[in-house]
């Protein structure tokens, strides 16, 4: 699976800023936009309409004076009548070394955890399965046991009671509180 890296460019600071110590606000912006428009769409037509479209800047002049610089800065080379990047492509080739590393090295982590996952379950099922195995092997059957009867509460509260009425009528009688 290949994705496209056309929808993001690195920006070294350090490197542009180099490169753009001479250069006028208008110069370092129309630049930034033809350096996107490589980035995305490739080699771009050595055509002053086009690059006066993409960089935005309103005379040819500006843009031959543009490219002239952008060619002696090494930002830009014309090749056959076509304007390329050997430094954008650099870069380019880069993000997409990069970018495929990473993807590897994801699909082996996760290849990884599947595989653990995997056969930590067998292991599981396994262990579960020599535990229900030795659990009946184990455990001897239960013959059903007769229960002996309990003697009843309510008897024994009722013969509590009248003992008590019993006590407490004698004590009355043999006090003489009058």
């Amino acid at each position: 699976m290949h994705k496209d890296i056309s929808i993001w460019m690195p920006l070294y600071i350090g490197d542009l800023q180099a490169k753009f110590a001479r250069m006028t606000a208008e110069q370092i912006g129309a630049t930034l936009l033809l350096m996107m428009d490589f980035w995305k769409n490739g080699a771009i037509p050595h055509d002053l309409a086009t690059i006066c479209s993409i960089t935005k800047l309103p005379q040819q002049t500006k843009v031959k004076a543009l490219l002239n610089t952008l060619m002696a800065l090494e930002l830009f080379e014309i090749e056959s009548e076509q304007i390329h990047s050997i430094f954008l492509t650099s870069l380019k080739s880069q993000a997409l070394q990069n970018q495929q590393m990473k993807s590897d090295k994801a699909k082996n982590a996760a290849q990884a955890r599947w595989s653990k996952s995997a056969s930590n379950a067998q292991a599981s099922n396994k262990q579960v399965q020599k535990n229900v195995q030795a659990s009946s092997e184990d455990t001897p059957s239960i013959a059903p046991t007769k229960l002996k009867q309990c003697p009843s509460s309510s008897s024994s509260s009722s013969s509590s009671s009248s003992n008590f009425k019993e006590k407490n009528e004698n004590f009355l009688e043999n006090s003489k509180w009058i």
